[in-house]
């Protein structure tokens, strides 16, 4: 990346941090989701040895400017339910580990995105509470990072956009497509209408195709089945239909695209996938780098085959993925430069082999129970704001099984995410109660009754 390329977006960086210094909350939370799309780390950067002046600034400081300004007495009090229980104990556990792990920089790295995560979640919530988040703001704050991609990819050199020179700000390109399908679930499930709210939702989908990220590419079209379901009925009587008018839609659009790219875009990544899907005789192996990635998740079950169960168990510590890309690709990687939280390309087999079977069982309970919590949300709300979680959630997923998601906190990828979960979240955490303490939930329930009568407990599982 050239260096005129960093001085602007060092300039747009501490100007959005002076900004959630500084201006109304509103604002503030705007300026924040702007700076999480500016990633200011050089190819030399060290990461293993060595911490980013800007990029700590942005995981660290920006949430607790906000959690401060948002009230940090607010955040003592809040309700804590089992999902941030659960993902409190994966912090925990991760920051033991981190002791046996080889590479103690990077396990403290990843301790401070697992907490900016919860601090960030917990900012998010009370923004969308308070009003200071809306959809006019997540609108413009769209139509800001597609913005500041073109500037960065047609008019800065793209340094941001790989070797493959893709559509991206200045952020990793996963992470850009991730921020984008978080932004149109959430737009696609507030029941807003109006041509500016159908331009914005086009331009993301047309910004998502240019950025060629193919397990992003995937979610939207399931984003887009799921929208084509109507929810109707309350907590007594559930049930789901399909609209054949948006089927028609998500059918057209996708055929569009895929003709589109192969007719006129056959270097975007996105047609090599699509050109696989289409090849009887093409092999998933042979779209870009899944092949590379299948090779360390093999490394990955060899080396986990030869431990004992107590390894097995625990885990061979926070970052010590790393040892293992060191040697299966020694002229790529160092001691000195690799970035362990960004290593693996799997967080559930990187939990598996830095945590353990324990870590897993934890990262899948937080998992489990966050889904079943909005299950049981939009169970008895009857839909709701709840469906932008299921728009939202095969990225999550599909992030997690091959991107390095759990790194991404105040990135634009992990803002994305926690602003379409707490968006989902609005309006009662009843349904994220421990099942198991019945007093408090079936207080929850009491609570409930105001929100309009529904009880969680009706439909724990009716969809």
């Amino acid at each position: 990346m050239s260096d005129d390329a960093l001085l602007v977006a060092r300039i747009l960086f501490w100007v959005a941090s002076a900004g959630v210094a500084f201006l109304p909350i509103r604002w503030a939370v705007f300026c924040l989701i702007f700076a999480s799309h500016l990633d200011i780390t050089s190819l030399t950067f060290t990461s293993a040895s060595s911490v980013g002046f800007e990029n700590t600034f942005r995981i660290v400081a920006l949430p607790l400017f906000l959690l401060a300004r948002t009230s940090s007495l607010s955040f003592v009090n809040f309700k804590w339910l089992l999902p941030h229980k659960l993902w409190i104990a994966l912090t925990i556990y991760a920051a033991i580990a981190g002791f046996w792990g080889g590479f103690p920089l990077s396990a403290v790295k990843l301790i401070a995105y697992l907490c900016a995560y919860l601090v960030l979640y917990f900012v998010f919530t009370r923004a969308w509470e308070a009003g200071w988040l809306d959809i006019t703001l997540l609108r413009l704050a769209s139509w800001s990072v597609i913005a500041l991609a073109i500037l960065q990819t047609f008019a800065l050199g793209n340094g941001w956009g790989g070797a493959e020179m893709r559509f991206t700000s200045f952020s990793t390109p996963q992470y850009f497509a991730a921020f984008l399908v978080a932004m149109l679930a959430i737009l696609v499930f507030s029941g807003e209408r109006g041509w500016w709210h159908y331009t914005t939702c086009g331009a993301i989908v047309v910004s998502i195709v240019l950025n060629g990220s193919r397990y992003v590419f995937i979610s939207t079209i399931l984003l887009l089945i799921v929208a084509s379901f109507r929810v109707h009925g309350s907590s007594d009587s559930f049930r789901l239909s399909l609209s054949k008018k948006r089927v028609l839609v998500t059918l057209v659009l996708a055929i569009a695209v895929g003709a589109a790219l192969i007719s006129y875009a056959p270097e975007n990544r996105l047609d090599q996938l699509l050109t696989t899907a289409s090849d009887q005789d093409a092999k998933l192996e042979e779209v870009g780098t899944f092949s590379w990635r299948l090779g360390i998740y093999q490394e990955i079950f060899d080396r986990l085959d030869k431990r004992t169960f107590t390894q097995l168990f625990f885990g061979s510590g926070t970052g010590s993925g790393a040892e293992l890309m060191i040697d299966y690709e020694p002229k790529l990687n160092d001691k000195q430069s690799i970035d362990a939280n960004r290593a693996l390309h799997s967080e559930y087999l990187r939990a598996l082999y830095e945590w353990g079977i324990l870590g897993l069982l934890v990262l899948l309970a937080f998992l489990t129970s966050m889904i079943l919590g909005f299950a049981r949300k939009i169970a008895a709300e009857g839909g709701g704001v709840g469906l932008a979680f299921l728009g939202v959630l095969p990225s999550i997923l599909l992030g997690l099984a091959i991107e390095n998601i759990l790194a991404g906190a105040a990135s634009a990828a992990g803002v994305g995410i926690l602003l379409a979960m707490s968006f989902a979240y609005q309006t009662d955490p009843a349904y994220f109660a421990d099942p198991y303490a019945e007093k408090e939930f079936s207080q929850a329930n009491v609570e409930a009754v105001e929100y309009g009568g529904h009880n969680p407990d009706d439909h724990l599982l009716s969809i």
